[in-house]
């Protein structure tokens, strides 16, 4: 109870809001986390008229109590299994390119065949589906890249096109397909740089030793087609948006054809023999999914490389 109450804490950011989400008195909470810092001899939380802020030994405790609440919900599936089918909830972090394509079709299926099973989708950057994997936020993570960490299990699992989307009167709109380059003579739409497109653009445009010609900024595939379509630039976004998005928009949609521009995306956990049922179970299925890429893996026998 403790460790829910502090995980709580952190994440609301206030005593305040963690008693209200956790139905408790905000005294009680108080009271359990000053018991706790007394036992421990130790400042977890400096509380002050805003909220709360972690000290150090208080970030330790918070990795710890959230491994032994992610645990304890592991067992109360296992038990629940022993009575009936696989049940439980997963959580899934992914970027935008994989939530909008291929997982919706996976889960159809897997949700369908799997009545007792939740999924919790979180959709977040590149590097903040990977932290949330090693902080044991998300079970399961898909993000674009090829060199992971040593602490996560990967395996690739789909690949994605990036394209180019533009107006039919721009003048690159008759071109079979485009490259980084002749982009780079005209108006771009940016996007975040803490993304993995935004920083793979301008590590392109880097190493052709220019930068990119943005006037307008956004996030999300949708609002960059929506710029686009309203003359602001070249969007680039994955193929699979592009296929549902442009036809309505009345854009234009190029193969941009350098290498770069295939991308690899990747199946990642924290360690799967850890993984609950419900989580080993859809991460089965999607790595049964995966084709060529991910042959002879199997989470049931918990045949993975780790790189």
């Amino acid at each position: 109870m403790t460790a829910r109450l502090f995980v709580s804490v952190l994440e609301e950011g206030s005593i305040a809001r963690a008693a209200r989400r956790e139905a408790i008195a905000a005294s009680a909470i108080s009271k359990r986390i000053s018991e706790l810092e007394h036992r421990l001899g130790l400042m977890l939380l400096r509380r002050h008229a805003g909220g709360v802020e972690i000290t150090a030994a208080g970030a330790a405790v918070l990795r710890r109590a959230r491994n032994l609440l992610h645990e304890a919900g592991q067992l109360e599936a296992e038990l629940r299994q022993l009575g009936s089918g696989v049940t439980g909830h997963v959580r899934v972090a992914s970027g935008e390119t994989m939530l909008v394509s291929h997982l919706p079709d996976v889960l159809a299926t897997f949700l369908h065949d799997n009545p007792g099973i939740r999924v919790d989708l979180d959709e977040r950057i590149h590097i903040d589906v990977l932290r949330a994997v090693q902080d044991q936020a998300a079970d399961i993570g898909v993000l674009p890249g090829e060199a992971m960490p040593p602490d996560v299990w990967t395996r690739p699992w789909r690949r994605d096109q990036i394209v180019a989307v533009m107006r039919p009167d721009h003048p690159l709109a008759g071109y079979p397909g485009v490259t980084m380059a002749e982009m780079l003579d005209h108006d771009m739409i940016g996007q975040d740089r803490r993304g993995a497109l935004g920083a793979l653009l301008n590590r392109q445009a880097t190493a052709l030793g220019r930068s990119m010609r943005v006037r307008v900024s956004a996030d999300g595939f949708d609002v960059v087609c929506r710029l686009a379509q309203q003359g602001l630039g070249i969007g680039i976004v994955a193929e699979s948006s592009a296929n549902l998005l442009a036809p309505a928009m009345g854009l234009v949609a190029l193969t941009v054809l350098d290498s770069w521009a295939r991308r690899q995306h990747r199946l990642c956990v924290r360690n799967p023999e850890q993984l609950s049922p419900a989580a080993r179970l859809l991460l089965d299925t999607l790595l049964q999914g995966a084709g060529e890429e991910a042959s002879g893996i199997s989470v049931g026998d918990v045949i993975l490389s780790k790189r």
